[in-house]
C-alpha cells in the first residue's frame, strides 16, 4: 500500500512539472530544474527596479538577483529596469520555438544580442521564455565629456564585436549549405543567406543609433 501510494505521489509530482510549470528554482544554483518556467534574472547594477509587465498583468520586483516565474505573464512581455543615473532598460521577451540563427532571421523573430545565442535548453519547455535573464544598464551621468564618450566608445566596440561575430556566424552556416547542397538550390540559399547578413546589419545600425541618442542625452557634471 506504501509502495503504491508513493508511486501516485511521484506519478502527481511529475505530472505538476510536466504541465504546469510549477517547478522551483534550484537553491544552491542560478541554474534552474530541468521543468521549470522560472527565470533568474541578474544585473550589473544594485538596487534597481524591474517591472515585467505582460498584456494584463505586471509585476514588480526590487530585489536583484531575482526568480519570476515568466509564464504567468501574456507575452509578449516587455520589461522595464530602471536605476537613477542609468537610462532605462526595455527588454522585450517573446516565446522561442526555433533556435537556428537563420531560421529566426528568415522568420522576422525578434532578435537581440541578448537572445541571439538562446537553445532549447536555456528557454521554459512550455513558454518559450528564457531561464536567465542579465540585465545591463548603462550610465547617463559623467564628471566630463571625455569620460562620457570613452564609455560609450566602448559599448559601441563591444556591440560592433557581437554582431559582427553572428555575421561571421552565418556565412559560415551559409557556406556549408553551399558546400552540402545541390546545385539547383544554391540560387535559394544565397538569397537567404544575403538576407540574414542584411538584416544582422539593420540590428547592428538601430543598436548603434540607439547608443548615440544615449551619448548625447547623457549627462556631464
Amino acid at each position: 500500500m506504501r509502495k503504491c501510494i508513493n508511486f501516485i505521489s511521484k506519478l502527481m509530482t511529475g505530472f505538476c512539472l510536466l504541465i504546469s510549470g510549477c517547478a522551483q528554482p534550484v537553491s544552491d544554483n542560478p541554474g534552474l530544474t530541468k521543468f521549470s518556467e522560472y527565470t533568474f534574472t541578474t544585473s550589473n547594477q544594485r538596487n534597481l527596479v524591474c517591472e515585467y509587465n505582460g498584456m494584463n498583468t505586471t509585476v514588480r520586483r526590487t530585489d536583484i538577483p531575482h526568480f519570476i516565474n515568466l509564464s504567468i505573464l501574456k507575452p509578449p512581455i516587455k520589461v522595464r529596469c530602471s536605476k537613477e543615473n542609468y537610462w532605462d532598460k526595455v527588454i522585450v521577451l517573446t516565446p522561442i520555438r526555433t533556435f537556428g540563427l537563420l531560421d529566426r532571421l528568415a522568420l522576422r523573430q525578434n532578435i537581440t544580442i541578448q537572445n541571439i545565442n538562446h537553445s532549447k535548453a536555456s528557454v521554459g519547455p512550455l513558454s518559450g521564455l528564457p531561464r536567465k535573464l542579465h540585465v545591463v544598464l548603462r550610465k547617463k551621468s559623467f564628471k566630463n565629456a571625455d569620460e562620457r564618450d570613452l564609455y560609450y566608445a566602448e559599448e559601441a566596440t563591444f556591440i560592433t564585436k557581437n554582431w559582427n561575430d553572428m555575421a561571421s556566424e552565418i556565412n559560415k552556416n551559409c557556406q556549408i549549405k553551399k558546400n552540402s547542397h545541390a546545385e539547383l538550390s544554391l540560387n535559394t540559399d544565397y538569397a537567404a543567406c544575403q538576407k540574414a547578413h542584411e538584416q544582422i546589419q539593420n540590428l547592428l545600425r538601430n543598436d548603434i543609433m540607439r547608443l548615440e541618442i544615449e551619448r548625447r542625452g547623457s549627462l556631464v557634471e
